[in-house]
């Protein structure tokens, strides 16, 4: 029975680590090509937004059999916060949550850009490499499983059930 119960939860973590690694990779396709607008005066941070809130709908847009919930909103398995906050990882990282290592409201994607020494700084991050990583919490239902496995702290604390986090990160080049 455990054997077959072990079979089952691993079948469920690997479901959940390639769902989320397609949902990341479409995200960030879309994001490499999205078409920054100076036609109207916006700033680089208003296009940054503009890009950052289309990879987030097409991240949760791409969950297929995960529990991610709408922009804006929350659950257990997936956190999105309202608005991007800039710098909470490095420089040029842009997290969902103003606190994205709080244990009470964590931001689970991030998207980072990296200009390479060839290319010329520029407000539409032409030619950039720009990383999106997003986190899905997986709930451990087998029991003794739960010692061979990282356990996300962020989840965990106070909690009964044991968590995975299991990531999904892309790094593409900004068109």
């Amino acid at each position: 029975m455990y054997i077959l119960m072990g079979i089952m939860q691993f079948g469920l973590i690997f479901a959940a680590y390639i769902t989320v690694n397609n949902a990341v990779r479409e995200g960030a396709r879309w994001g490499s090509i999205y078409v920054y607008d100076s036609s109207t005066g916006q700033t680089q941070a208003t296009n940054d937004t503009s890009r950052h809130d289309g990879i987030l709908d097409r991240v949760i847009t791409g969950k297929g059999i995960l529990n991610i919930p709408a922009a804006g909103s929350s659950t257990d398995n997936f956190n999105t916060g309202a608005s991007w906050a800039a710098g909470t990882v490095a420089t040029d990282c842009f997290n969902q949550s103003p606190t994205p290592d709080s244990a009470v409201k964590r931001g689970d994607v991030t998207i980072c850009y990296t200009r390479p020494t060839s290319v010329t700084a520029n407000d539409a991050r032409r030619g950039y490499y720009m990383e999106v990583t997003a986190w899905y919490h997986q709930q451990i239902f087998m029991p003794l499983l739960d010692m061979f496995l990282p356990d996300d702290t962020t989840k965990s604390s106070g909690v009964q059930a044991q968590w995975l986090r299991l990531p999904g990160r892309v790094t593409v080049v900004v068109n």
